[in-house]
């Protein structure tokens, strides 16, 4: 029995000790029409006494208040609490257009006094109620097979749907914010949706914030509508003209009254399902072309900042030097080119590695996309790498904006196993044995004399050795001389190289392939091919498109179906990252095709070159 008494002391004493702090608020409606009826709620999580409501002379009070109370226990860590909560309902109707404030209430508790917060109600001119549900019930159209809900419709002052974007005339590679909204007046669920694919644009989702998961109320043409956000996107348009966002196509299933048709039915009717298709409008956006950029724009539309650095000044030759430059800011991120940086011609240079890290949001596309490039020093000696210019437009101001590198100084070092090392290599001496004799046999034939005094000079074998010493002094000037123009024309080097850094990116895109990273894939496999022809006809990747690609192309006599797969594939390409459904190839097939193409390329192309 004692136990039991210690039990419960212990029991009231946890529950006391783990009591929540008390908590009164107020919520209603921020926004109703004038002569709409509405719920003013007061919850509190304690008992409490002696509520007092505020004067209210803007609205009449209908009904309340109605309490309800909900008790709920836990037991964390061996200890047991209780929460405790009760609600206040009022129902009340608003009298007149104005924007009005409901003060705090109060409420005793726990031998205090508690005050809520206060509200803040816009009261809209109310409008002539639309058709009711009944009757709109009796509008669906035919009965479905088996049990099926009928397809009917609602008006549009109960439903509708649409996209909203934040403007609609924009600069190629700009940004345009999307949102796809419902308007709802009736009781719904979905039962089917058609998104459509943003042809024409490059897209990134938003993740919708908590806040705009629940329904706001927003008020169209003087009617209130439970408003849910279904989708929100960043577009950034790829081609200049006229782009459309196709519809958005719903279906929902909407309760609707059905009448009494027979003595036999419930007098008041009943309810049923109907599947109602909805709709939004075709929105066109003007995208116009950038102005007359200058030298060393590629393309990046936004407002950014720079930075570059590399890892280490000072080395040897034959070491491994990276280089990092990190553009920061709003804008295209995803579309920023790498830095083309000019090396020394001895530098052996690799692709550059590119990440990115950004998100999505209501003010675009925030982040930052890094690119890190290795290279290394073949020989010893102090080298400058230029500072490179960065070039993008600014939609704000309307004009291009040049950020630039620091100029990089390397000090390199002679390595131990330094190219430009002469070795020597020396012949060992050999000693000679005389096993079992002390001196050397004595030779008995007659020798043969030489006169001592006869020079070299102007013999036979003097001019050989000179003409012979010119010749090889001859070749290598003339060798060495080709190889520095050749290394120091980049046009060729670029040219001699398309195919082997082609191949890299094949590579990339066939490992993409086994992962099957399906977006990654088409990005590899568009980079080979741009990348290749860009070395190839030796046109900077920036200037590089469909239609100058193709008048190259034909310049160089490459032949037509060659020219014509080149564009198949690159619009497959282009269709799978910005229209991934529809596209319809095999990837495996495609990478085949890719490579068959490439080596037509360095078959056709060399003919002419």
């Amino acid at each position: 029995m004692n136990r039991k008494i210690v039990f419960i002391i212990m029991l009231f004493l946890g529950l006391t000790s783990m009591a929540e702090e008390v908590r009164f608020t107020m919520s209603a409606p921020d926004m109703v029409s004038a002569g709409e009826q509405f719920s003013l709620t007061l919850s509190l999580n304690a008992e409490g006494e002696d509520l007092r409501m505020p004067d209210l002379p803007n609205f009449d009070i209908l009904m309340g208040p109605s309490i309800s109370q909900s008790r709920s226990y836990s037991v964390i860590n061996g200890k047991m609490s209780q929460s405790v909560n009760f609600s206040y309902t009022y129902i009340l109707r608003a009298q007149s257009e104005g924007t009005f404030t409901i003060p705090p209430a109060s409420v005793k508790s726990k031998r205090e006094t508690y005050q809520s917060n206060q509200v803040t109600i816009k009261v809209i001119k109310g409008r002539q109620q639309a058709t009711t549900q009944s009757q709109q019930g009796n509008s669906a159209a035919g009965q479905a097979n088996n049990g099926q809900a009928k397809t009917g419709t609602v008006s549009r002052d109960n439903l509708f749907m649409q996209y909203e974007v934040d403007k609609r005339n924009v600069y190629k590679g700009e940004m345009i914010l999307v949102a796809l909204k419902l308007y709802s007046r009736v009781s719904l669920s979905v039962a089917d949706q058609t998104i459509p694919s943003f042809e024409g644009f490059w897209a990134e989702d938003i993740e919708i914030p908590s806040a705009e998961q629940t329904q706001t109320r927003e008020a169209v043409d003087g009617i209130i509508y439970n408003v849910y956000t279904l989708q929100k996107k960043i577009l950034v348009p790829q081609q200049t003209g006229t782009l459309y966002i196709e519809p958005a196509e719903m279906v929902f299933n909407v309760q609707q009254r059905v009448s009494p048709q027979s003595l036999f039915d419930d007098f008041f009717g009943s309810y049923q399902n109907v599947r109602v298709p909805v709709k939004t409008n075709r929105i066109s956006i003007n995208v116009k072309e950038l102005p007359s950029a200058p030298a060393g724009f590629k393309g990046a539309v936004g407002k950014f900042s720079l930075s570059s650095s590399v890892d280490k000044t000072d080395i040897k030759s034959n070491e491994a030097i990276t280089i990092k430059t990190k553009i920061s800011g709003t804008g295209n991120l995803k579309h920023i080119a790498a830095p083309s940086f000019s090396f020394p011609p001895d530098f052996e240079v690799y692709d550059p590695k590119t990440s990115y890290d950004y998100n999505a949001s209501q003010s675009g596309i925030n982040g930052s996309t890094t690119f890190e490039q290795v290279f290394i020093p073949r020989y010893a000696g102090k080298f400058t790498i230029p500072a490179e210019n960065f070039v993008y437009f600014d939609p704000s101001s309307q004009s291009y904006k040049t950020l630039s590198t620091n100029e990089l100084n390397i000090n390199v070092e002679k390595g131990s196993d330094d190219q430009s090392t002469t070795v020597v290599s020396s012949i060992s001496k050999q000693d000679v044995k005389y096993i079992g004799k002390d001196i050397r046999y004595i030779k008995t034939e007659n020798p043969s004399l030489k006169t001592r005094n006869r020079l070299f000079f102007g013999t036979f074998n003097y001019y050989f050795s000179v003409i012979a010493v010119l010749l090889a002094f001859a070749f290598f000037f003339f060798f060495q001389k080709k190889r520095i123009t050749e290394n120091s024309n980049l046009a060729l080097v670029r040219n001699r190289q398309a195919s082997k850094l082609a191949r890299k990116h094949l590579n990339a895109a066939s490992l993409c392939l086994k992962n099957n990273q399906r977006d990654e894939f088409f990005e590899a496999l568009s980079r080979a091919l741009w990348g290749y022809l860009s070395d190839k006809l030796t046109l900077p990747l920036s200037e590089l498109n469909r239609d100058n690609a193709q008048a190259t192309l034909s310049k160089y006599s490459v032949e037509e179906n060659t020219i014509s797969e080149f564009v198949r594939i690159i619009d497959i390409c282009e269709m799978a990252r910005f229209a991934p459904t529809a596209v319809n190839e095999s990837i495996s097939d495609l990478f085949g095709e890719a490579e068959m193409l490439i080596s037509n390329f360095e078959k056709q192309i060399r003919k002419k070159a």
